[in-house]
């Protein structure tokens, strides 16, 4: 607050000091006074026509001086004369004052207005930071869930990889499972002529048998007669 009440007084003395140098600068031109009102007559002396009353602090642009009187125009056209010593180069503080508290005003006013935007901004800066918070939070989720993504899809190669290994497995148990029935089948037609040539050799020592054993019982039968 006293930093605000210093720079609208500095502001002030500084626009009062270039008031005053800007208007001394500028050629032909004087202040009415600090009288209330000044005569502006249609000639030189009391005799002539009052034809405008000045109020004091109107800036008359002059056009000619003589015998202590001045002929001067007002900003509104109107031309006359008037006593010289009633005139003045500088605004008067009245003016200077009502100039200065203008511009103060004026200042005072954009410096409002910068202190509002500045307050913005710095609620926008921080509704920024805030929202940047968020996606840095929402993006290190998102990398979590990325990740865990990765994952899963990585598991269906895995998967479709251990899959063509077990058709590949199946692939080599099928072949040895025809080789072992080949092998099978091989093995029982060897059993089946195995036993068919056992049932051959039977059949064929049955009839060797049935051909020898008569034969030896006849030989018996003479042996024993023969004892008799």
């Amino acid at each position: 607050m006293d930093i605000s009440i210093k720079s609208v007084t500095l502001l002030t003395l500084s626009a009062l000091f270039s008031l005053t140098f800007s208007t001394a600068a500028i050629a032909n031109v004087q202040y009415v006074s600090d009288e209330l009102v000044i005569n502006m007559r249609s000639g030189k002396g009391n005799g002539f026509k009052i034809i405008k009353i000045v109020k004091s602090g109107t800036p008359l642009t002059i056009l000619e001086q003589s015998s202590g009187y001045t002929r001067a125009r007002t900003p509104q056209g109107v031309e006359g004369w008037v006593l010289s010593r009633f005139l003045i180069k500088t605004p008067v503080a009245k003016t200077l004052l009502a100039k200065a508290q203008k511009d103060v005003a004026q200042m005072k006013e954009k410096y409002d207005a910068m202190t509002t935007e500045l307050s913005t901004i710095k609620i926008e800066r921080d509704t920024l930071h805030s929202s940047e918070n968020k996606l840095l939070n929402n993006k290190q989720t998102l990398n979590v869930e990325l990740a865990k993504l990765k994952k899963i899809a990585a598991r269906p190669m895995q998967l479709e990889a251990e899959n063509d290994q077990l058709r590949n497995d199946l692939v080599i148990i099928e072949a040895e499972n025809r080789l072992l029935k080949q092998e099978y089948q091989t093995l029982e037609d060897n059993s089946d002529q195995d036993w068919f040539m056992i049932g051959a050799g039977v059949l064929f020592g049955g009839m060797i048998l049935g051909l020898i054993f008569p034969k030896l019982r006849s030989g018996q039968k003479k042996a024993n007669w023969n004892r008799l």
